[in-house]
């Protein structure tokens, strides 16, 4: 799942039929995500008798439509789950309808729905990001669960490069250390997330840079966390690391983009994570 920064959306406000105003607010993204898959809610949408959402294609996975995962009572250590039914949410329909961002990365495209976003930018990356190169750093993403605290690599802005990467992984993506430096420079970097997993390294060779990153993530422990990464070079491909279960991910760097750092969520393991791009 991917989640951001609170977004300024624009919505449709109630007039008469005479004055068709709009006004400006600010709406947390979680709000409009769907809290079983995380991406972004699109009509249609349903809920259960006690309110709980699911977007359409969680609800044509539940195995059970007579149960709302989130409404159960526990007892002892048994989860008894409260029968109920789904029907339509036409008034948070009407809101997704409404809702609508600017595109992060600045590009001539006017506001489009909030859950547009995600389709926009995979040809927004490659065809209008490249309009602007040289500019300063893009920040893309992130992908992954809304956990854990807000950690970047040491530097990340264009004049550094990234050396290499350790990843500690099983499961799922427990840690991961990026290098970064330039020349007649020392390296500097540091570790985010836990201390477990087995351990793993790869170095860039010089001329070498990482092109995408690509992986999975999903539940694990309660939690949704980064669940397996693939880093792409423009010589070669490092991984999978961890486990290839849960939602597919990919952070590319467009067809003339440099990855140069990182940033991610993270506690006992790596919640999301999300890249800084640069354009030649």
């Amino acid at each position: 799942m991917e989640k951001n920064a609170t977004e300024t959306n624009t919505v449709d406000k109630a007039e008469p039929p005479a004055a068709a105003a709009m006004i400006t607010v600010d709406v947390d993204p979680e709000a409009l995500n769907c809290p079983r898959c995380l991406q972004p809610l699109a009509p249609p949408v349903f809920q259960c008798a006690a309110g709980h959402v699911v977007c359409s294609t969680c609800y044509g996975s539940l195995p059970d439509k007579d149960k709302c995962v989130s409404c159960f009572i526990t007892t002892g250590y048994t989860r008894c789950f409260v029968p109920t039914s789904y029907s339509r949410c036409l008034g948070l329909e009407r809101v997704l309808g409404s809702a609508r961002v600017a595109c992060p990365n600045r590009c001539s495209v006017a506001k489009m729905l909030y859950h547009e976003k995600a389709e926009h930018q995979k040809t927004c990356l490659a065809h209008e990001i490249g309009k602007k190169r040289g500019t300063a750093v893009t920040k893309m993403g992130p992908c992954g669960g809304v956990g854990g605290d807000f950690r970047q690599t040491a530097l990340c802005n264009a004049n550094y490069v990234i050396v290499s990467v350790v990843i500690n992984h099983g499961d799922a993506v427990d840690a991961i250390t990026v290098m970064l430096g330039r020349e007649g420079a020392g390296l500097e970097g540091s570790k985010c997330g836990g201390q477990g997993g087995k351990r793993s390294e790869f170095r860039l060779e010089p001329g070498e840079y990482l092109a995408s990153v690509e992986g999975h993530y999903g539940q694990f422990n309660g939690i949704v966390v980064v669940r397996s990464l693939k880093f792409v070079s423009n010589v070669r491909t490092y991984g999978p690391y961890g486990k290839e279960e849960g939602t597919a991910f990919a952070l590319s760097a467009g067809a003339s983009g440099k990855i140069v750092g990182f940033y991610f969520k993270c506690g006992r393991f790596i919640d999301a994570i999300g890249t800084y791009v640069k354009m030649d």
